[in-house]
């Protein structure tokens, strides 16, 4: 016995030294004398940080200004696009976004509905134009004289060869638009790539992939659609940052089909025009003893000034032309 403790003691005295052991114990102390001051632990160099992959989306489609002014012209290019289209007044209104993966958004689909998958290059990845059963078969029966139903029959399994023709125009369009409405910021160019009636048959993406859904309300009278653009997370992740910048709009080039007819409308309308010549300041009593023929002696500028439905907008010279009494435009109004 005393022959293996001695072996013992020996093999402890190699591996670790006295001082050795002091230092671990020392340390030990002084992680658990932090830990407990402090109450948490703070994530640092070394230290691992949650990261919950399930609210990606919700985190990610927060704070991008730009990408919703973005969603904004493109509700508007929409709206003109369907008018040109279907020949009814509609109105497009922009939601807003949710996060969602593409299996739980496949879920929330009924059948039928217009599901196309797009390329947005030079974006990456594959994004999604989805038009629902309402909204097709509104516009099918739109498009060929019909009445729109605030309802549609609800057993119906897939479109008719008329309603595809229609959800096929709808789709050309919306490529369009998409790509005028995001010119100003990015040079996008959609592709179709396929289209899929059936929900259960739409499967050309990871299952998992998180999607940033945004829908956009289609109202007609007495009915509405809905029209969604689900985009992938590692499609909007690199431009991030540019679509986090504070947006200010800029005038647009495209001014829409109406915009020649009133600018025409508005140049014809007759506006009334006046100026004053002279002013004069008399006291009420002064006023109340004026008679016929009496003469008030008026200050008149050089300067006199033209008003457009009271409003002033150029300075001039007041004379004759033909006969006529009048003035002579010499330069314009600068207002604030």
């Amino acid at each position: 016995m005393a022959d293996s403790d001695k072996g013992t003691e020996t093999d402890s005295e190699e591996v670790l030294t006295q001082e050795e052991i002091d230092a671990l114990l020392t340390s030990v102390e002084d992680d658990d004398g932090s830990e407990a001051d402090s109450g948490t632990i703070v994530p640092g160099i070394g230290h691992v940080r949650a990261f919950d992959f399930s609210r990606q989306g919700q985190s990610l489609s927060a704070g991008l200004p730009l990408l919703n002014v973005i969603h904004e012209r493109f509700a508007l290019q929409l709206c003109e696009s369907i008018f040109n289209t279907l020949r009814c007044s509609n109105n497009v209104k922009f939601v807003g976004a949710r996060g969602a993966s593409f299996t739980d958004y496949l879920h929330t689909l009924e059948l039928p509905t217009h599901i196309n998958f797009i390329n947005l290059k030079p974006l990456k990845g594959i994004a999604l134009a989805v038009f629902d059963n309402n909204l097709i078969t509104n516009a099918t029966s739109s498009f060929f004289g019909g009445s729109m139903k605030q309802e549609v029959a609800a057993e119906k399994q897939d479109f008719t060869p008329s309603e595809m023709r229609i959800g096929n125009m709808l789709l050309q369009r919306v490529m369009s638009d998409l790509q005028v409405s995001w010119k100003a910021d990015i040079e996008v160019h959609p592709e179709t790539r396929q289209t899929e009636t059936n929900p259960d048959f739409a499967q050309l993406m990871n299952p998992a992939e998180q999607l940033l859904v945004n829908r956009f309300d289609i109202v007609f009278e007495g009915t509405q659609g809905i029209f969604e653009l689900a985009m992938p997370m590692a499609m909007i992740e690199p431009y991030r940052e540019q679509f986090s910048v504070t947006y200010q709009a800029e005038k647009r080039e495209d001014q829409g089909t109406w915009a020649p007819v009133i600018i025409d409308e508005l140049k014809a309308t007759s506006v009334e025009l006046s100026s004053t010549l002279g002013t004069a300041q008399l006291s009420l009593g002064e006023v109340l003893k004026l008679n016929a023929g009496d003469i008030i002696p008026m200050e008149m500028s050089d300067t006199v000034t033209l008003y457009a439905e009271g409003v002033p907008i150029f300075d001039g010279e007041y004379g004759a032309f033909n006969d006529n009494n009048a003035i002579k435009i010499r330069n314009k109004k600068h207002r604030p």
